[in-house]
């Protein structure tokens, strides 16, 4: 976990001045949340979640005022140590909430469905509304049915499949047929009524194959990505775009894997008993090296994490 409070709490995003904790301590999170999950007996699989919260550039919100929204925002997650830090070296402020997988109060482990997922978004936006900032999600064009069901099918097989091979088998199991070649630029969908459409057509960034890959590569719903891949949200497109345009969810996961350094002279051991070719592969879809921090921090898997005694999120 010390991975991600370092990400998140680095100079150069937050300038050191809007980092809060609720329940916790900024400067000691960490151990906080690694002291809670050994009070339950609960320091396997999942270690953390990371929720970003983003704000319109339109609205020209101050970082204090994303931070007082943020900070609020986690009271939604009662008995649940949450480190809430505010970024504003990107075109537009955004929060960053690491929350503890382990309740405080009672032990319990923090689950989320899709479903739930929403309407923690529509909090979100509630409290966007109060203080008169726009919304992340604006509907202005009614889908096809068969649409709505194709890409709900999408994210449930993202929530329950950690590799390529396991996402198409899934897809197949629910009457979707998946063309998803190296040679080809898109992937195509094909639903159980014969109706095809490539990943571009679908609006949605997390459905596009350069992002899938890179899921995927990381570990798919057992690595460190799927809280910030399935939160994301795509901007609104223009009602004429005929095609999906909008590129911020493969600049976020850049950002992830590139932000963060190696320590001087550090290498760990764990990456060479880990894939260097699925390293390699990330590296040439980002355009860029990834640390090995950065690579054990979003690729590590519990199911290896469990085995190494490796403890991160």
């Amino acid at each position: 976990m010390s991975y991600i409070f370092k990400y998140v709490m680095r100079k150069e995003a937050t300038e050191r001045k809007l980092i809060d904790g609720l329940n916790c301590s900024p400067v000691s999170a960490c151990d906080e949340f690694e002291y809670v999950k050994h009070q339950y007996h609960k320091e396997d699989g999942r270690q953390y979640y990371h929720i970003v919260q983003s704000f319109s550039p339109d609205d020209n919100v101050t970082p204090e005022l994303a931070h007082e929204i943020g900070m609020k925002f986690a009271e939604n997650f009662p008995g649940y140590q949450v480190l809430v830090a505010t970024h504003t070296n990107t075109k537009h402020v955004h929060n960053h909430l690491i929350m503890n997988s382990v309740n405080l109060e009672n032990g319990k482990k923090f689950h989320i469905s899709r479903d739930q997922m929403l309407q923690y978004k529509e909090i979100s936006n509630q409290l966007c509304r109060q203080y008169g900032l726009s919304v992340t999600e604006v509907k202005t064009k009614k889908r096809a049915r068969w649409k709505d069901e194709l890409i709900e099918t999408l994210y449930d097989a993202l929530e329950n499949t950690a590799s390529k091979d396991e996402f198409i088998e899934y897809m197949e199991l629910h009457g979707y047929k998946v063309k998803w070649e190296d040679e080809y630029k898109y992937i195509t969908f094909t639903t159980p009524e014969g109706i095809k459409v490539r990943d571009n057509k679908l609006f949605n960034e997390c459905f596009l194959k350069n992002n899938l890959e890179l899921y995927f590569l990381s570990g798919g719903c057992m690595g460190g990505l799927p809280m910030d891949y399935l939160n994301y949200v795509t901007p609104e497109h223009p009602y004429k775009a005929d095609k999906t345009i909008s590129t911020g969810l493969f600049e976020m996961l850049c950002e992830m894997f590139c932000a963060i350094e190696d320590e001087p002279g550090y290498t760990p051991q764990q990456l060479n008993e880990m894939s260097q070719a699925e390293k390699a592969a990330i590296e040439k879809i980002l355009g860029r090296k990834i640390s090995n921090e950065a690579y054990l921090t979003y690729c590590t898997r519990e199911d290896y994490e469990q085995q190494a005694g490796i403890r991160q999120g």
